[in-house]
C-alpha cells in the first residue's frame, strides 16, 4: 500500500489506524520471528493492515498444510488489497471485525491457539475490543504454550498486559516511525483482584 493511500486511512479512521505511517519491515522483522511461525499449528493475525506482519507470516509457514491460519481484516478495501497482493493465501484472510474471532475459530475446529500477533491499536480503540481479547477470547482459545505479540507506540502499555500474562518481555524497535515497543507475553492468566 503506498504511504499516501495509508495517510488518507488514517485520517479517514484515525482511532483504527492508529499511525501516520505504515510499520516498517524492521518492525516486522523483530516481531515476527522464524522459530514463532516454525513452532505454530494455529496463527491468528488480528488486523492485518499494511501486510508487513502477514507477509513475514507466509515466508516463514513452513509444511502449511499442517497449520491452520488466521489473517483477520477489518476494513473491507485493505482485506481486498490482502486478497490481491496474497492470491495463492485467500483461504487464510478473512474480513471480519475482530469481535467476531471466536465464532470463526470455532467453526474451523479449533480449541487453542499457539501465536497471535496483535496490531490491534488498543490505546485508540473502545476498550471493551481490549477486555474482550482479555476476558473472553484468551481465556477460551489460550493454552500453556500461547505466545501474544502485541507492539504499540505507548510503552506503558506493558502495565495492562501484565495484568494478563505471568511473563512480558519489552522490546524497541527505533527503526520504524513513530518507534514501536514491541510485547512478547506468554503464560495468560486473570490476575485475582
Amino acid at each position: 500500500m503506498s504511504k499516501l493511500k495509508f495517510l488518507h486511512k488514517f485520517i479517514k479512521n484515525r482511532r483504527e489506524i492508529g499511525s501516520i505511517t505504515p510499520s516498517s519491515r524492521f518492525l516486522a522483522n523483530k516481531v515476527v520471528r522464524k522459530s514463532d511461525i516454525k513452532n505454530s499449528q494455529v496463527i491468528v493475525e488480528l488486523w492485518a493492515w499494511t501486510w508487513s506482519f502477514t507477509k513475514k507470516i507466509f515466508e516463514n509457514l513452513g509444511e502449511e498444510k499442517q497449520k491452520k491460519i488466521f489473517i483477520i481484516e477489518k476494513d473491507k478495501g485493505l482485506y481486498e488489497l490482502l486478497l490481491k497482493k496474497f492470491p495463492t493465501k485467500k483461504q487464510y484472510i478473512f474480513n471480519i471485525d475482530v469481535l467476531d474471532i471466536k465464532e470463526l475459530l470455532i467453526k474451523n475446529k479449533v480449541n487453542s491457539v499457539d501465536l497471535i500477533i496483535s496490531w490491534l491499536p488498543f490505546k485508540s480503540l473502545p476498550l471493551e475490543i481490549f477486555y474482550f481479547i482479555m476476558k473472553e477470547f484468551l481465556p477460551e482459545f489460550s493454552n500453556k504454550n500461547t505466545l501474544f505479540i502485541q507492539f504499540s507506540y505507548f510503552k506503558n502499555f506493558s502495565l495492562m498486559l501484565e495484568d494478563y500474562f505471568f511473563y512480558v518481555e519489552k522490546k524497541i524497535c527505533f527503526l520504524n516511525i513513530p518507534f514501536a515497543n514491541i510485547f512478547r507475553c506468554k503464560n495468560f492468566w486473570i490476575k485475582k483482584c
